[in-house]
């Protein structure tokens, strides 16, 4: 997309870096937000690389490019580095809680960036107690349902394409059943008795709602990996429940390399390989970051992607993602007993899977009292609007008129799961979304370009090092 500013280039020299430096008039009034003259020389950033964004993908890619002798600038719009990892220490006990990311894939990467920081892991178990399965929407449980377990059957349809794992490359012509709606699929593959845990495994995913979801998509949550997860030791996590620690320490281990509560406001990206310049709002004032190479790790909806300075090729492909909303929270005096995890079942629905919007369950903590929640919605969904939705549930499931929840933690994981229309995938969506990596000096990581799963996109990135290292 051209900007509708009219545009100047002036020459900068920075080093090694040459860069064209674009100057903007509209209505007369030249602004000179890439211009390094009109900024203090501490406001000026010169990397080797920079990185957009502070979740598990970019702050691997930071510390390991970091390790690999390269400057690094990143840039995160939260107060901290984690993305979807969420911790919280209880200010009574002390005692910490996740209720973002739980567990990570058990491979070589995620044990040797663990062990990169001292971070001893163990064995994720996904805790003692009992189920209740109740609808949340009336409170009405559910005894007798016992989700069945056996996933031979879609298994055995998984394996046929093991590349799913490990990136989107699909066979060409993409098979048919891919493209199919998932409640087909259970159909014509007779896995309707794991139906419910699949959904259950794929939380976060409504737009479209689960039995409406491409076949190939529900494949690439509920991947090889996923299925290993569900095995003793293949999930991990850290060994004091402190998922936090990692990214606490490599935040403390960039220093003053990451621009924290800070976001891009405009972007040069040349065709040449001359580098990038970012225009960055910061809480101390703008920077200017003048970048050999860019890493972009940030849901690649335009809304986001709208300040680096799109063209129609790039605009094309971002515009074209359709996403669910996912939240996730704490809260207590909540009346429900604790060790016991709540899920969310529909009474009278397909294979009782409950409808969306709505929390998919409550589960006990180490804290005495305390609960997590985790909800799903087509749409977006206010923090205000959730907490009053779980206040009703808690009634619901308490028989309870005036129970009233405390609400002590609360984040948004929206957007989730960028996905795109069967027809955009038959005409090669994802190989034009990979053909992206180097256009303009810019490379992606992260879950649209992979998957949700940590360590499938630490080992991602890995392999996306090389290239960008070589574009230097």
């Amino acid at each position: 997309m051209k900007s509708a500013l009219s545009i100047m280039r002036i020459q900068s020299v920075s080093g090694s870096l040459v860069v064209s430096v674009a100057i903007f008039s509209l209505g007369g009034h030249c602004t000179s937000i890439f211009d390094p003259g009109h900024y203090r020389e501490e406001d000026i950033i010169r990397k080797g690389i920079a990185v957009i964004g502070g979740g598990a993908s970019r702050t691997y890619a930071a510390i390991t490019l970091g390790d690999m002798g390269k400057d690094v600038v990143l840039v995160e719009r939260a107060s901290r580095l984690g993305g979807h990892e969420n911790s919280y220490t209880d200010p009574a006990t002390g005692i910490n809680v996740d209720y973002g990311v739980q567990a990570y894939y058990n491979i070589s990467v995620t044990r040797d960036f663990f062990a990169r920081f001292d971070i001893p892991i163990v064995n994720y178990t996904f805790g003692e107690g009992s189920t209740i399965f109740a609808d949340f929407s009336t409170g009405q449980p559910l005894p007798d349902f016992t989700p069945g377990e056996n996933l031979s059957s879609y298994v055995q349809q998984l394996a046929k394409y093991p590349d799913l794992t490990w990136s989107w490359d699909l066979q060409n012509p993409i098979p048919e059943e891919l493209l199919l709606p998932f409640r087909q699929f259970i159909e014509e593959c007779s896995v309707e008795d794991a139906a419910f845990l699949i959904f259950d495994s794929t939380e976060g995913v409504a737009n479209p709602p689960f039995l409406d979801q491409l076949t190939a998509n529900v494949f690439k949550w509920v991947d090889q990996g996923y299925i290993n997860g569900l095995s003793v030791g293949g999930d991990v996590t850290t060994a004091q429940h402190n998922n936090g620690e990692l990214y606490s320490k490599a935040q403390d281990e960039l220093g003053s390399n990451v621009l924290l509560d800070s976001t891009v406001v405009a972007a040069y990206r040349p065709y040449s390989d001359s580098g990038v310049i970012l225009a960055v709002s910061t809480p101390s004032g703008f920077k200017l970051i003048l970048a050999l190479q860019l890493l972009v790790s940030i849901p690649l909806v335009i809304p986001n992607m709208t300040p680096f300075d799109l063209d129609d090729r790039e605009h094309d492909l971002f515009k074209r993602w359709h996403y669910s909303a996912y939240y996730t929270g704490l809260f207590n005096n909540t009346g429900l007993q604790d060790g016991y995890r709540y899920v969310n079942v529909g009474i009278n629905t397909t294979y009782h899977i409950p409808e969306l919007p709505g929390a998919y369950a409550i589960n006990p903590t180490a804290v005495s009292g305390l609960h997590y929640y985790w909800y799903g919605s087509p749409v977006e969904v206010s923090q205000c609007d959730i907490e009053a939705q779980m206040t009703a549930v808690i009634r619901h499931l308490t028989n309870s008129t005036d129970q009233t929840p405390e609400f002590v933690a609360f984040e948004s994981h929206t957007p989730f799961k960028l996905e795109v229309s069967a027809e955009d995938i038959q005409d090669r969506f994802y190989d034009k979304l990979y053909a992206l990596q180097g256009y303009r000096n810019t490379w992606y990581t992260g879950a649209a370009m992979m998957s949700h799963n940590s360590g499938e996109l630490w080992n991602f990135t890995a392999a996306l090092l090389p290239g960008i290292i070589d574009a230097l």
